[in-house]
């Protein structure tokens, strides 16, 4: 990994003077850095007194303030310097699902078009003109545009800091203005109809019926569910830590495409992720169940301890992959008729929070009981939650949400456009363009 120029050491063009250990004086400077590795391009000399060696580092400064600046990058194109920042410095600093985003953006749009310029050649105009066309020609959506964006402004933020380029020539631009959609049913939120259907379905299912039933009132990921072990779970407390996540990890080749997959047990998507949540009873009640059944399969008490994880695969006894899980959730959406209603898994997790705002729990709570970073993420409120909120009004209100799903009877008491009203006076300066994702029919 190349090591990233501290602020407060010596940069460019900047010289010192220092005693060795054998007593001999040394002068330094630094003339540059290397653009495929990071690593800084230093002269040195060795003197019997700390005045000559002064006296060349003053002497090499002022030689090295003579030539151009722009010496190193002349010849250096932007895919070379692209690729090398991201295999050998940027792929330590994010996760792999990301870092698969930014090798698609690499190999799909920026190589493509700007792969062959100079890095220090190419302009803000050059880069706005480059947006535009990925936008008129490919008609990427906004999120794709960002990505692209963004990773042009890490990349030039990290030539600045080997003194390759002077200035960031994709920080200044913007992306295309783009329509926006008009509102449909995006299906975000599952229908109070699909849902009483689903649990229903579930509970004729003993493997399937904890995950479904989990996912639904918990707002769970689904990571973090496959991670969930029994020393998570107090039954006296009625809670659930949630404190790792079952993550994806990817494997490159020297090109940046996916080699392998494999999943891996790790921290959670965010710090804030990070929670404990209380559990609903029918939640409760649907683990004990599932606990029971295991302990009457093939060496099910070996697993039923404090670390052995909750949703095992029954194959193999042993935590549950992501592909075996979704093979397992598509067979059972085929086998109760689900299977053309696209009931994608992170749906829950919206259902979850829709019906927390239909109980009239403040957007705060939801915001925290989802483990969002920032409540703008859930709906852009600003209030505060003491934790007493968390263990009297949200279980009281799934609960009562869960006990009316399951008999037909289940209404939501606040609509979207109460919603918004009630966000207006807690921020007058709400705007129109604050998407509220409730459905109902």
């Amino acid at each position: 990994m190349p090591r990233k120029p501290k602020v407060n050491r010596r940069g460019n063009n900047e010289g010192s003077v220092y005693r060795r250990k054998d007593g001999k004086w040394a002068g330094q400077v630094t003339v540059g850095y290397r653009p495929d590795n990071g690593k800084a391009i230093r002269k040195y000399i060795y003197t019997d007194t700390r005045e000559e060696a002064a006296r060349w580092v003053a002497m090499t400064l002022s030689t090295e303030l003579d030539k151009p600046s722009q010496v190193l990058s002349e010849d250096l194109i932007l895919k070379d310097f692209l690729h090398n920042w991201l295999t050998i410095f940027k792929v330590h600093e994010v996760c792999s699902r990301t870092m698969e985003l930014y090798y698609t953006s690499e190999r799909l749009h920026i190589v493509p078009v700007l792969g062959k310029e100079p890095l220090e050649k190419i302009t803000p105009l050059r880069i706005q003109n480059f947006l535009y066309q990925l936008y008129a020609e490919k008609h990427l959506s906004n999120r794709t545009l960002s990505l692209i964006r963004s990773v042009l402004i890490q990349m030039y933020d990290y030539a600045m800091e080997l003194q390759l380029v002077e200035s960031n020539p994709a920080r200044n631009t913007k992306l295309p203005r783009q329509p926006r959609k008009i509102a449909e049913d995006d299906g975000k939120v599952i229908s109070i109809a699909q849902r009483e259907k689903l649990l229903q379905a579930a509970a004729t299912d003993p493997i399937m019926c904890p995950i479904i039933t989990m996912l639904m009132l918990t707002g769970m990921r689904i990571g973090e569910l496959l991670a969930l072990q029994w020393k998570h779970i107090d039954f006296q407390a009625k809670t659930i830590s949630i404190q790792q996540s079952l993550t994806r990890e990817l494997e490159f080749d020297a090109d940046g495409k996916t080699q392998k997959m494999v999943d891996a047990l790790g921290a959670t998507k965010t710090q804030t992720s990070r929670r404990v949540i209380q559990a609903p009873d029918l939640v409760l009640t649907r683990l004990r169940e599932w606990m029971r059944y295991v302990a009457k399969m093939k060496g099910g008490l070996k697993v039923l301890t404090p670390e052995g994880f909750i949703f095992i695969s029954t194959r193999t006894m042993g935590m549950r992959t992501y592909s075996g899980f979704r093979a397992s959730y598509r067979n059972f959406l085929a086998r109760n008729g689900f299977d053309a209603e696209g009931l994608n898994l992170h749906r829950f997790r919206h259902t979850y929070a829709s019906m927390l705002l239909e109980q009239e729990i403040s957007p705060k709570v939801v915001q925290k009981l989802l483990g969002h970073r920032d409540v703008s993420t859930t709906l852009g409120v600003y209030t505060h939650v003491v934790p007493e909120v968390f263990a009297g009004v949200t279980s009281a209100a799934v609960n009562t949400a869960s006990r009316r799903l399951l008999d037909g009877t289940y209404t939501p008491k606040m609509t979207a456009a109460m919603v918004r009203n009630q966000l207006r006076q807690l921020d007058p300066l709400l705007t129109d363009d604050v998407e509220i994702n409730i459905r109902y029919s």
